[in-house]
C-alpha cells in the first residue's frame, strides 16, 4: 500500500525538499514496516483488518506531527509551523506559535479542521502580538450555535485560545493574528474605544484636560498627536445616547476643547478622542470607516 493513497502532503518538508530528522524517521518507520498481506474476500468471508487499521493509525500520527491533511474531509487536529488547532465536541482549541507567518499557513490549518475563514496577519501594539483577534463577522452572525473567542492561560505557545464557531456557518468570517507593528505603522484594532476615560499615557490621566494640555504632554514625551472627534446622537428615539468617532485634522480641533480618552495609534502617535465644543457645529451622520478586515490582502 502506498502511503500517498492515504494522505496529501502540504509542508515543503515532505515535498522532496529539506525535512526534519524526526519527520524522515517517522516516514521511514511507516514505509519500512513489515506487513502481512491483506486478504480481500468475497462478501460473507472475513477480512484481515489488523494491518489496515495499523497503517491508518500511523498515517494519522504523521498528519498531526508534520501537517498532513487526510483525504476525505476535515480532521480533528492539525499543526504546522504557524499554528496548531484541535477540534473538540464544543470548540476549537487554537495555539499560535509564529504570529509572523504567512496568512496562508493559518488559513490552511483552520480549513483542515473544517472552518472556512479568512485570516489576516495585522500590525498590533507590543502587548497584543500573537493574539487571535475575532472571529469578525462583518455581515452579522445569524446562525445556530455561538461564535466567540476566549484566551487560555497558562499557554506554552505565543497565544492559546478556545474558539466557538459552527463549522457549517456560511457567512464571511475573518480572524486577525497580531504581528509586531513596524515603527510608526498604525495599529489594527476593532475594539471600541471607551470615550470616557481610556488612557494611553502612563502616569498622566488625560480625561477632562484640554487639548492644549495633552498635546504639551505628548510633546514632552516625544510623541505625535492624532485627533478624533467624539460625536453623540440619540439611538432609536428611546432616550439612549450612542456615539461614534471621526478622524479629523488638527485644524478642526480647538485648543480649549476637552479630551475624553487617549489611545496609541502607532508606536509614535497617540490619538486624542476629543469632545467637540459648542462651536463645533452639528454632528454629522455616522459614517463607519474601513476596518482592517475590509482591506484587500
Amino acid at each position: 500500500m502506498n502511503l500517498t493513497d492515504l494522505a496529501r502532503v502540504h509542508d515543503k518538508d515532505l515535498a522532496g525538499e529539506t525535512s526534519a530528522p524526526e519527520t524522515r524517521a517517522l516516514m521511514h518507520a511507516i514505509m519500512s514496516e513489515e506487513r502481512e498481506p491483506v486478504t480481500v474476500t468475497q462478501p460473507g468471508h472475513k477480512v484481515r483488518r489488523r494491518l489496515v487499521l495499523g497503517l491508518a493509525t500511523m498515517a494519522t500520527a504523521a498528519a498531526v506531527a508534520v501537517g498532513i491533511v487526510l483525504v476525505g474531509g476535515p480532521v480533528t487536529s492539525y499543526a504546522n509551523a504557524a499554528v496548531s488547532i484541535e477540534k473538540t465536541d464544543e470548540y476549537f482549541s487554537v495555539s499560535i506559535t509564529d504570529p509572523t507567518a504567512d496568512r496562508q499557513r493559518f488559513e490552511e490549518a483552520f480549513r483542515a479542521v473544517g472552518l472556512n475563514v479568512t485570516v489576516k496577519v495585522i500590525p498590533v501594539a507590543p502587548n497584543d502580538v500573537g493574539k487571535l483577534v475575532g472571529p469578525i463577522v462583518p455581515d452579522g452572525f445569524k446562525w445556530h450555535g455561538s461564535i466567540g473567542t476566549q484566551g487560555i492561560t497558562p499557554c506554552s505557545s505565543v497565544f492559546c485560545a478556545k474558539v466557538w464557531m459552527p463549522a457549517d456557518f456560511p457567512g464571511r468570517v475573518v480572524f486577525g493574528v497580531g504581528r509586531p507593528a513596524k515603527p510608526g505603522e498604525p495599529y489594527a484594532d476593532s475594539s471600541p474605544v471607551d470615550p470616557n476615560g481610556e488612557e494611553a499615557l502612563s502616569g498622566y490621566p488625560s480625561h477632562g484636560k484640554t487639548v492644549a494640555d495633552v498635546r504639551a504632554e505628548l510633546n514632552r514625551r516625544g510623541l505625535k498627536a492624532g485627533y478624533r472627534l467624539v460625536w453623540q446622537y440619540p439611538d432609536g428615539g428611546d432616550g439612549r445616547i450612542s456615539w461614534f468617532d471621526e478622524a479629523v485634522p488638527r485644524s478642526r480641533v480647538k485648543d480649549d476643547w476637552t479630551v475624553a480618552s487617549t489611545v496609541f495609534h502607532s508606536s509614535d502617535t497617540v490619538d486624542l478622542y476629543v469632545t467637540p465644543g459648542k462651536d463645533a457645529g452639528p454632528a454629522p451622520s455616522p459614517h463607519p470607516e474601513p476596518q482592517w478586515y475590509d482591506m484587500p490582502d
